[in-house]
């Protein structure tokens, strides 16, 4: 492996780690977090082999997540995929709707493998702005990742001006909390699975094993609880740390009945918001989605939502 590979897969290899160490509050499925830490540590294994990064399907998953516009004719559709179409109108036919895809952890800056969730809030203030689009469809296929990141596209998909709708594969947790914000939820298939809301903060014993005898930290003593939470931690009290993620548990749950009309009594709204996945037809049941349908049938849901904003727009 050449000096520049060898320094390439060494930086990639510390930020990875710096995420799986650090301290944080995430909205995350476990078993989906899993299966992207297998790929990263996979990634990794093939740079140290000196493969070329065609290899490794880096480029493949950051196209995923590029933004597509899909154009209507008459009887069907097709979708282009370009990083500026939604930017300029010009090149837009009219009544077309932007596509957009919430894949992998949620970050919320761009990393090696994928576009960070900022790139995607910008990419609806595109559609937004862009007077010949429509309606906006979010393709899901995300287990969750940053509350920030949850943060950051609940707040850009609130500012919109025209319907965005969630059509889903695999959407857990802050990917959920993300599609709650929309104007309807479309389960892909019967097989597509929603829920797992709630928070998780994970801590690496090993690495705070570690930090405690390479360390030491002096804090002003105007600012006795600053990083309460990990200094506990470091003292072998994780009660702190629970409680972050019992409180960020709370407000997750009340964001989400804010936004969605869960069915049922409080015992099942309660069983809704535990944290279980539920396929399409539960989470439907429970009033997680609104329907079930293919590509095809979350156009035609998009332009009939685009028909009602332009009602609403009249009568204002």
């Amino acid at each position: 492996m050449g000096e520049a590979n060898t320094l390439t897969t060494t930086s990639f290899e510390n930020r990875g780690i710096e995420k799986m160490l650090s301290y944080g509050q995430l909205c995350i499925e476990e078993g989906f977090g899993f299966r992207c830490l297998n790929q990263y540590l996979s990634d990794l294994e093939l740079m140290r082999s000196g493969a070329p990064y065609s290899q490794l399907g880096i480029s493949t998953r950051r196209e995923a997540g590029m933004p597509s516009l899909i154009r209507l004719s008459a009887e069907s559709y097709d979708i282009v995929s370009d990083p500026y179409i939604l930017r300029n109108s010009s090149l837009t036919p009219k009544g077309s709707i932007a596509l957009l895809r919430l894949e992998g952890v949620m970050n919320s800056q761009d990393d090696a493998s994928s576009y960070g969730v900022q790139n995607t809030a910008r990419q609806l203030r595109y559609a937004y702005a862009n007077q010949n689009v429509e309606s906006v469809i979010i393709e899901g296929n995300s287990g969750g990742g940053e509350v920030t990141a949850m943060q950051i596209m609940v707040g850009a998909i609130q500012e919109r001006n025209k319907p965005v709708i969630g059509f889903g594969h695999f959407v857990a947790s802050a990917a959920y909390g993300t599609f709650a914000a929309t104007d309807e939820i479309i389960a892909s298939d019967a097989m597509a699975e929603f829920g797992s809301i709630g928070a998780v903060v994970t801590i690496n014993k090993e690495f705070l094993a570690w930090y405690k005898e390479t360390f030491e930290s002096f804090y002003g003593k105007d600012a006795p609880l600053k990083n309460e939470a990990m200094r506990e931690a470091l003292k072998g009290n994780f009660q702190p740390i629970q409680d972050v993620a019992d409180k960020a548990t709370e407000q997750f749950h009340q964001m989400v009945s804010a936004m969605r009309p869960l069915n049922g009594g409080e015992n099942y709204r309660k069983a809704t918001l535990s944290g279980k996945m539920f396929d399409a037809g539960e989470a439907k049941r429970r009033g997680l989605i609104d329907g079930i349908g293919n590509m095809a049938y979350a156009v035609k849901r998009a332009q009939s939502w685009a028909m009602k904003y332009k009602s609403k727009n009249k009568k204002s």
